[in-house]
């Protein structure tokens, strides 16, 4: 027998099967899953290539104890109901989970308790108590939440060189990346506008111009250390809010999304606001995968 865990994201899916003893047998990459960032075909391919995968499996389906997938955005349910569309399109015929994507990413993060703080496109931090409750702060969408994020950050920088450019605000080498990023002219902000509310303009490009702040950060500039301030305050509140919430007082913390792994002000700067308050958290970088995460949780 052996279990399988889908960590489904929007660029790939990586399928993990795990022997009864926790040996990995089998770590395989298909297309995105996520709905929000890939067409539904796009998502029914991935879906019938992973099935297919597992079903190639020694013993074959019918030797699958257990399938946990793990998908962003299930809090809405055409994301289920696509899901549970193509995994029957695809002939999967054994039981499975689905779950959301912090949550095989907490199960691989840590052991114990403690909790995951995720900053990429988006920002949550979901984590779980001495007891096993289970706790979430953030992640609520780019509309009303989503501080420390890299859309977040994405839109400071926009709205910098926006009031830098009326004289509203600082001057900031921001202004110079940001026109070179999208090949516009420094006479005036049209093109950016343009680019900014284009519909094909959505959050991850938004969220990719967090790229610029590291470069800016290195000059030593004001305006892009500020961005960089708020989004570890940001971030920071999340995390405090959580142990509040749940009276923990330790416990393990992993650090992970491309923010806190590209941009090592802000990692630094969360890590260090967080041991002031709770000096007790053990503060990391995940010990496993999601899709380990996801598998493990297949075994129960």
């Amino acid at each position: 027998m052996w279990y399988c865990g889908w960590d489904g994201g929007g660029t790939k899916t990586e399928v993990l099967i795990l022997s009864e003893g926790g040996e990995v047998l089998a770590d395989q990459s298909f297309g995105p899953l996520n709905p929000n960032g890939a067409s539904r075909e796009k998502v029914k391919e991935s879906i019938r290539e992973a099935v297919a995968f597992m079903q190639g499996q020694p013993g074959g389906e019918e030797a699958c104890g257990g399938l946990v997938i793990g998908v962003a955005g299930l809090s809405n349910q055409d994301v289920v109901r696509l899901m549970a569309e193509g995994l029957q399109e695809a002939g999967l015929q054994g039981k499975y989970r689905l779950a959301g994507d912090q949550e095989i990413a907490l199960a691989g993060a840590i052991d114990g308790h403690g909790a995951i703080l995720i900053a990429g496109t988006g920002a949550i931090c979901h984590g779980r108590t001495p007891t096993g409750e289970a706790f979430r702060v953030g992640g609520y969408g780019y509309l009303i939440d989503d501080g420390g994020s890299g859309y977040a950050i994405g839109r400071d920088i926009l709205a910098a060189v926006a009031r830098a450019f009326d004289g509203r605000g600082q001057k900031t080498i921001l202004s110079g990346m940001m026109q070179a990023a999208l090949k516009f002219d420094e006479k005036s902000l049209q093109p950016m506008i343009t680019w900014l509310y284009a519909p094909e303009t959505g959050k991850k490009e938004i969220a990719s111009l967090s790229r610029l702040l590291p470069e800016a950060l290195a000059t030593g500039d004001v305006v892009a250390m500020g961005i960089a301030e708020k989004a570890a305050e940001d971030l920071v509140e999340l995390v405090l809010t959580g142990w509040r919430k749940t009276g923990m007082k330790d416990g393990e913390l992993a650090l992970t999304g491309s923010i806190l792994t590209k941009i090592p002000e802000i990692r630094q700067r969360v890590e260090a606001k967080i041991e002031q308050v709770y000096p007790e958290i053990q503060v990391m970088r995940p010990r496993r995968s999601p899709a380990m995460g996801a598998a493990l949780m297949a075994m129960g």
